[in-house]
């Protein structure tokens, strides 16, 4: 370490290629970030007794075959700190192997999205990362097997709300023109694919590959029995209002021209085929488009939705994204924020929620949050079944448990009931999104919407073993360069990317996963924020209703509901209307003032209110009889996962408490299970 303080890289660089900006690359500054190996001075390295292991992290780059070495490059370590303290100026910087983004700054770091034509093999002896060069690569192929880059990593830079059916028809009318041309200058046939989602049909056409095999992986087919009966009872919900269950149609189109002169490109070549604009029903002008952005003069990534009031809608919802093929924004937009509108004219909540079995009753406990703040983990936390120790932790209370229960049986009948019981226990239902509905019965249910997970990669449960054992669909796979500040990691794709996600079919087995509809025995409402002064509490159904409307993400951002998928939300959060404006906007509304939630249109503002309104309505119902309790996740990870089992498992003692502290719940955990935390809400009672 003494000798690789005193080496200085560019000491190293042979003179003519100190400012060669493909060999080197630098920052602003000076500082190298990346190297071709050919720009190096080996004998000057060896005489000073160094390698390339001295100063950092090499590619070696194969042919197709992997029979030859293409190329060879190098990682300096001082990238590890300079990422960490001048990641702006990584964001966009080309490499040899790749495009470095800085999105996530600066709680995330510098990644390294690999182009294409490289696929990352692995590690050889020598800690050198393997880069193959393959020949059969796609457009969007990932860095890893099985993997996809998508055009933008994140929701729509746009979101345009369309106020009459008239303009959403010229919006579908200009994206099925696109796609006419797009088959015509590719070649190709739009894509088109029939689904299901919570027993609605949507039809998805576009000329993006990569989303056409998402949306099949994600939702069901028409056929799916489970999703069949779903439709059946909706279908009688919808015959008791006398009308039609509306379906959805989603067009994405992507490669629609950023620039004027881009766009000009497209028509000189269209009319080389012998097609032009006007017959095809393009516009004639870059700027006559209707997804052209005037304010920063372009087509960028956009979403366009119809917004009408609930009693307006018409029996084919359409949705139209541009130049974006990524998963999340389909979902969310076109598939799950249609599915809310259509629902609550039956009275069903569409909630941005998990559900999972926690509780020896069977009965599902729902978790209600934005992104990150723990969806996913409170559903899957003890789900991982190679994951011996929190299973073993949650067996060993249920010990503690059923003695008291079942004191008069014999030793082996005792550990069979142990057995049957934690067998049914930590399973996950779903981890994003779920529909509640109230049965003749007067309780509350959970319906699946999804057929696989979607869910990020960073924490995912079994993540090791399902790489190895299965083959994933991955999304945005990039490697770390200075993120995590561990070189062990750098130029390597560690699936800790926060975009990065992952499909995960139930049927891989690594996961106790099982989206049979269930009764809900508990509401949670996910908080992460160090200035609450409570860990949990049980509330009213309208305090759980007060956190639902103000929706606080772990950023300090506000999402209408938790939630900023739906038409409303989007609308609301596009015009500042969020957090403690919507507070007030919300009780004028219900006064009967609707310009403020309507951005200063009152018959706007109505149909936001009566979309927001009876979602609200329903959640109340629901938390009337199903108990609500707000989680605070500041505290951590495992302590976090243990009072979401507690509430589920005896939700009574809440009744008490009524405003736990941490203390208190510590305390109590100790008392009865002899469960202790660290500084970070890790067990410390039981030895890894």
């Amino acid at each position: 370490m003494s000798q690789i303080t005193k080496l200085n890289l560019d000491d190293f660089i042979q003179d003519q290629f100190k400012n060669n900006t493909e060999m080197v690359v630098r920052l602003n500054d000076g500082s190298i970030i990346f190297v071709d190996e050919q720009a190096l001075d080996k004998n000057k390295m060896s005489d000073e007794g160094c390698s390339v292991k001295t100063f950092g992290v090499r590619y070696r780059v194969m042919s197709d075959d992997m029979n030859t070495v293409t190329a060879q490059y190098m990682i300096p370590n001082e990238v590890l700190s300079l990422a960490k303290t001048r990641g702006k100026e990584f964001a966009g910087l080309k490499l040899p192997v790749g495009i470095l983004t800085n999105d996530q700054t600066p709680k995330f770091g510098v990644w390294l999205k690999i182009y294409p034509n490289f696929q990352q093999i692995g590690t050889n002896d020598r800690g050198e990362i393997v880069l193959r060069d393959r020949k059969d690569f796609q457009p969007m192929t990932g860095a890893v097997i099985n993997s996809n880059n998508t055009i933008i990593m994140g929701r729509a830079e746009r979101l345009v709300t369309r106020l009459s059916k008239e303009d959403s028809s010229l919006d579908c009318a200009e994206a099925d023109a696109w796609l006419k041309a797009f088959e015509i200058l590719d070649n190709t046939d739009t894509l088109t694919r029939d689904y299901l989602c919570a027993g609605i049909k949507y039809r998805h056409e576009g000329n993006a590959p990569y989303l056409n095999l998402t949306i099949d992986v994600n939702f069901f087919d028409l056929q799916d029995k489970e999703m069949l009966d779903l439709r059946s009872i909706i279908q009688s919900r919808f015959d008791k209002i006398n009308r039609t269950i509306p379906n959805v149609k989603i067009r994405s189109v992507i490669n629609l021209p950023k620039t004027e002169e881009d766009f000009k490109s497209i028509l000189s070549k269209l009319q080389k085929k012998g097609s032009s604009a006007k017959e095809l029903g393009l516009p004639e002008s870059y700027s006559d488009s209707r997804f052209y952005d005037p304010k920063n003069n372009t087509i960028a990534s956009s979403n366009f939705v119809l917004f009408v009031p609930l009693a307006e809608l018409p029996d084919e919802i359409t949705i139209t994204t541009i130049n974006t093929d990524y998963h999340g924004e389909i979902k969310s937009r076109g598939v799950l924020s249609p599915l809310m509108a259509i629902l609550s004219l039956v009275n069903v909540i569409s909630a941005h929620a998990g559900s999972g079995v926690l509780s020896q009753n069977g009965t599902a406990t729902t978790f209600t949050g934005p992104t990150g703040t723990g969806k996913t983990t409170a559903t899957s936390f003890f789900a991982e079944k190679n994951e011996k120790f929190r299973r073993q932790e949650l067996r060993r209370r249920y010990e503690i448990i059923l003695k008291k229960q079942h004191s008069d049986l014999s030793d082996s009948d005792f550990q069979a009931k142990v057995d049957e019981v934690v067998a049914g226990i930590g399973i996950l239902c779903q981890e994003d999104w779920i529909e509640i509905a109230e049965g003749d019965d007067g309780k509350w249910s959970f319906w699946p919407t999804e057929k696989s997970m979607y869910a990020r990669t960073g924490g995912f449960p079994g993540l090791d073993f399902i790489l190895i054992e299965n083959e994933p669909m991955l999304e945005n796979a990039l490697a770390d360069f200075g993120a995590s500040g561990c070189k062990k990691y750098l130029g390597k794709v560690t699936h800790e990317f926060f975009p990065e996600r992952i499909f995960y079919e139930p049927h891989w087995g690594h996961l106790l996963y099982d989206r049979s509809t269930r009764p809900i025995s508990a509401h949670v409402f996910l908080e992460r924020n160090a200035d609450l002064d409570f860990f949990a509490k049980r509330v009213s159904a309208k305090e759980a209703v007060e956190y639902l409307l103000v929706g606080r993400t772990p950023s300090g951002k506000y999402e209408p509901m938790y939630n900023a998928y739906p038409d409303f939300s989007g609308f609301l959060m596009e015009h500042g209307i969020i957090g403690p404006k919507l507070v007030e906007a919300y009780a004028k509304a219900k006064a009967g003032d609707y310009s403020v939630i309507g951005a200063g249109n009152a018959s706007t503002g109505k149909a936001v209110f009566e979309k927001l309104d009876i979602q609200l309505q329903l959640w109340e119902k629901s938390c009337e009889v199903t108990p609500p309790f707000i989680v605070n996740g500041a505290p951590g990870l495992f302590i976090t996962q243990d009072v979401n089992w507690l509430l589920s498992e005896m939700p009574d003692i809440f009744d008490n408490w009524k405003h736990v502290t941490l203390d208190d719940y510590k305390t109590f955990m100790e008392k009865e299970f002899g469960v202790t935390y660290g500084p970070k809400g890790e067990w410390t009672h039981i030895e890894y």
